[in-house]
């Protein structure tokens, strides 16, 4: 069928909802044409920018924060802007609501946050209203789909050059959230005519709840809804709840063998050591320390990763847009190239290619072993 008119919001949840499975695959279909054969999308120019600088100043003059407990007494923060809650967008209720302590320097995922790449297919993007365009084509947000695309196609043109030599390919999404990037990656491989038994891709997240939407979006694709969802060896692809510092992920009897292809998106930028600066170093507040740092992450993924195989990463710059987040209680650790590369070559990852840069993000693939 054809895509009916739907706001990226509405596109967000007809994609990951099993009720009308044509609708699902018509807005996949349209993501998927966008990014491997139309899309356009490039970092947001010198006028987005500007204003930009002008809303961080404005947010920071006019957001509250509020310390309390929640309903189980643990620590957290309430925060009001009163512009943002007149706009009664999905969005802005993800910013201004309770951050406990405990995930002060994570940023939620969820429908908003999918719904930034909803964006990218034109045929969605025209439906959008202001404040679509407000929240999800700002600078950091016209990056969020910068980097999704490059992640896609780096992803799928790495797994390529392996099948083309005749050679089966395993990849895994790490803290993927829905795994939507490799679910594209795997349809499209599909499409160009590899065969699935040459092809093993494992989507893993720590939150059920993303887990369960991919799970629902492979139940609707005419690519992976007849393929059997397991961790043996050619299966095609499956989605697991896993803690990445966990010694197996959910359902897992046997240790998987190592992956060609591991994809780290979005992840680096919540684990200290080897940065730039941070949240903390910029507002001179006292810097808690995490259990498990960015080097032991890198040596996490290390373990994944088979010789020679290669690992998807992306900077995080410390650029002003990154910082509108930081108002609302959100926390990072920057990183430029250098310092990106310098974290791991301690687990023995070399640069190999950079996919592409915007102005917050580069996607940049590494290989495992000697350089």
């Amino acid at each position: 069928m054809s895509l009916p008119p739907l706001k990226p919001m509405e596109a967000v949840s007809a994609l990951f909802s099993t009720e009308k499975p044509e609708v699902s695959i018509a807005v996949f279909n349209s993501l998927s044409q966008a990014i491997f054969e139309e899309n356009e999308t490039r970092p947001a120019g010198t006028f987005k920018r500007l204003l930009s600088r002008l809303s961080h100043r404005l947010l920071k003059r006019t957001t509250t924060a509020t310390q309390g407990e929640d309903a189980h007494g643990n620590e957290s923060t309430v925060f009001r802007n009163a512009l943002l809650e007149r706009s009664d967008h999905a969005y802005a209720k993800s910013l201004l609501g309770s951050l406990k302590a405990e995930n002060a320097s994570l940023v939620e995922g969820g429908d908003p946050m999918n719904a930034q790449y909803m964006m990218i297919p034109p045929a969605i993007r025209k439906n959008g209203e202001l404040w679509d365009r407000l929240y999800f084509d700002s600078v950091q947000g016209r990056d969020v789909q910068l980097r999704f695309i490059l992640e896609t196609r780096a992803t799928y043109e790495w797994a390529k050059r392996l099948l083309e030599a005749g050679s089966p390919v395993r990849m895994k999404a790490v803290a993927a959230g829905t795994g939507l990037s490799m679910i594209l990656t795997y349809d499209k491989l599909i499409a160009a005519g590899y065969p699935s038994e040459l092809i093993t891709a494992l989507i893993t997240d720590r939150d059920s709840a993303n887990i369960e939407k991919g799970r629902r979006l492979l139940s609707n694709l005419p690519s992976t809804k007849d393929r059997p969802l397991c961790m043996v060896e050619g299966c095609g692809i499956s989605a697991e709840s896993e803690d990445i510092f966990g010694s197996t992920h959910e359902g897992d009897a046997i240790v998987p063998q190592p992956y060609d292809i591991v994809t780290a998106i979005g992840i680096f930028e919540y684990f200290q050591g080897v940065t730039l600066t941070t949240t903390e170093q910029r507002h001179g507040q006292p810097t808690p320390q995490d259990i498990y740092s960015a080097i032991d992450l890198a040596h996490r993924l290390k373990s994944m990763t088979a010789a020679d195989g290669h690992l998807i990463v992306n900077t995080y710059r410390d650029d002003p847009s990154a910082r509108i987040l930081e108002i609302f209680g959100r926390k990072f650790d920057y990183r430029s190239r250098a310092h990106l590369s310098t974290l791991l070559s301690h687990a023995d990852f070399h640069p190999s290619e950079l996919i592409g840069s915007g102005h917050v993000y580069d996607v940049e693939v590494f290989k495992h072993g000697a350089s």
